[in-house]
């Protein structure tokens, strides 16, 4: 039996049991051959087939972001980036929307993104009225970097029918001025997602969807951005209907080059008991196997759920969508039944508690084995959670690289509490199965900053919060690959560069165990290859490639 891909003369890490090293892997039709030294694979070519000789470079299993939101991310080039990189003040975002809105037509919506408002040089919050004055005949949007709270003006309050008299929806607030009760502006949780995401809305969105061949194009794109940066696949972590079509028509057309774990929200949940399909289903490129359950806000947006408050604001305890315990066990249990995992966002300690509680209840009435149900972020944990979560095999999905980006603000709005946030440590500690996740795009996606922010715990401005939850590097190299499978049920499938299983590999330009811990962000993706197939990098067919034919 041939290959149909042989790489050769490389440093690559297989991430089996023994941690093994080998030279040279031999795939064909997608999956792995075998893996060993050069001498002994290098007879599996044939005419045909794609010999990369990568001159020592290092290979590692391709990575997974367990908790992505690639459907989100797709759509944000249509859409004004106003993330601090951009704006640095509120007179730059004015600006940025009233030149967008002359170019449109009166009445089209002007839509942002990635808005930051700790990072505005006027020290305040965006408002309604600078919204009003910059774009006053177009409905506007800022979402917030957190997706969890938007600004809007006039024109979009009344565009969704929203006056001083509405009342605030479950789940969600409508933000006001203290005295008069007015409203400012801010659509917080479930006025946002019912004002503007598909994925989370109970009836039909104020905000306009784009069209099908729209999707389709941008999600191609945006795959394309992930796979430079060594990303084989994904957990879409909230999609919406619309995406599962997309998905569909990428991987149809044989377009979608990375591989997708879909997480259904959990309003749709009744449509898949309706059709009688149980979880998990799909197949190696498109699957299903989690059900997406909101029961708190953001960290870097001040809305999880916590037991004692902000350090900044001991009154906030933040926002639960959803605050009965029996409505969140019957939430849960259904799931449970239906046989997908249950994703709960959980942030704030509250909102952890009530997920454990959901969890075990569904558990007691209904025994299931390998169940693998999640919370997603578990941000603010102690010691009794974490043996809670350990004794019932729930998995926990933190934040990667939320501590490089948003360190500044963790000490101001949580205190001391910061560093046990993101506790990849602790988790590791405590035997609680926990996978990589960036949140992107409310947080960055690169895995390796990811990886770099595990293993230093460093901010972007240099400071290191809660230096005993460093793990060690190949741990934070687990989290992306084996760990990530096992998030999914994938584990027998990918993760791995072993035999059998699927050849999706990322190719670096440095070894990060040769180099500085502080710079494994800045370490280049040569090449990534999903099934076989090189996605980013040097594509070659049919002799040999020498990895400096495409330095």
């Amino acid at each position: 039996m041939k290959a149909d891909l042989l790489v050769l003369n490389a440093r690559i890490h297989t991430f089996d049991d023994q941690c093994t090293i080998v030279d040279s892997l031999a795939a064909l039709n997608g999956r792995i051959l075998a893996v060993g030294p050069t001498e002994k694979l290098s007879p599996l070519a044939a005419p045909n087939t794609d010999v990369f000789d990568l001159g020592g470079r290092t290979v590692l299993p391709g990575f997974i972001d367990a908790h992505e939101h690639l459907s989100w991310f797709a759509e944000e080039p249509l859409k004004l980036n106003v993330s601090p990189a951009h704006v640095r003040s509120l007179l730059d975002l004015t600006q940025l929307v009233s030149k967008e809105a002359a170019r449109l037509r009166p009445g089209e919506w002007v839509q942002g993104v990635l808005y930051d408002d700790t990072k505005m040089a006027e020290g305040r919050s965006l408002k309604r009225e600078d919204l009003d004055q910059a774009a006053p005949h177009h409905p506007v949007i800022i979402v917030h970097v957190s997706g969890h709270w938007a600004v809007v003006n006039s024109a979009a309050l009344k565009a969704g029918r929203l006056n001083d008299q509405s009342p605030d929806p479950k789940g969600g607030t409508l933000g006001r001025a203290p005295v008069t009760g007015r409203l400012d502006g801010r659509l917080i949780e479930m006025a946002m997602f019912n004002f503007a995401f598909e994925s989370l809305a109970v009836g039909p969105t104020v905000v306009p969807p784009f069209a099908r061949d729209v999707r389709r194009k941008a999600l191609k794109r945006a795959a394309g951005i992930l796979n430079a940066a060594g990303v084989c696949g994904v957990g879409d972590a909230l999609t919406a209907p619309s995406y599962v079509t997309t998905y569909h028509d990428l991987f149809a057309s044989g377009e979608l080059s990375l591989r997708v774990n879909m997480i259904i929200p959990y309003i749709f949940l009744q449509n898949l008991e309706q059709l009688g399909l149980p979880g998990p289903w799909g197949n190696e490129w498109v699957r299903c196997a989690g059900i997406k359950v909101i029961i708190d806000g953001a960290i870097a947006g001040r809305t999880a759920a916590l037991k004692n408050g902000y350090a900044n604001d001991a009154s906030n305890h933040g926002v639960l969508l959803i605050e009965d315990q029996n409505e969140l066990n019957e939430i849960i249990g259904r799931i449970h039944r239906a046989g997908y995992q249950a994703c709960v966002h959980a942030n704030g300690d509250t909102a952890i508690e009530m997920a454990l509680k959901a969890i075990e209840h569904a558990q007691k009435g209904c025994p299931r084995e390998n169940t693998r149900h999640r919370i997603e972020h578990c941000t603010m944990i102690d010691d009794q959670l974490l043996a809670w979560m350990a004794r019932m095999g729930v998995m926990a999905l933190p934040f990667g690289s939320y501590l490089w980006q948003h360190g500044e603000k963790l000490r101001p709005f949580y205190g001391q509490r910061a560093d046990r946030m993101f506790a990849h440590g602790s988790f590791l500690r405590a035997g609680v199965r926990v996978a990589g996740s960036s949140d992107h795009p409310a947080g960055l996606y690169p895995p390796l900053l990811g990886v770099q922010s595990m293993v230093t715990r460093r901010t972007a401005a240099g400071e290191i919060i809660g230096v005993e939850e460093k793990i060690p590097l190949i741990e934070a190299f687990r989290m992306y690959t084996v760990y990530a499978a096992y998030a999914s049920g994938e584990e027998k499938i990918k993760g791995r560069l072993v035999s059998g299983q699927l050849a999706d590999m990322v190719v670096l330009e440095r070894d990060p165990w040769d180099c500085p811990s502080e710079e494994i962000s800045t370490i280049g993706v040569h090449q990534t290859i999903v099934g076989g197939r090189t996605v980013h990098g040097p594509r070659h067919h049919g002799a040999h490639f020498h990895a400096e034919d495409g330095a």
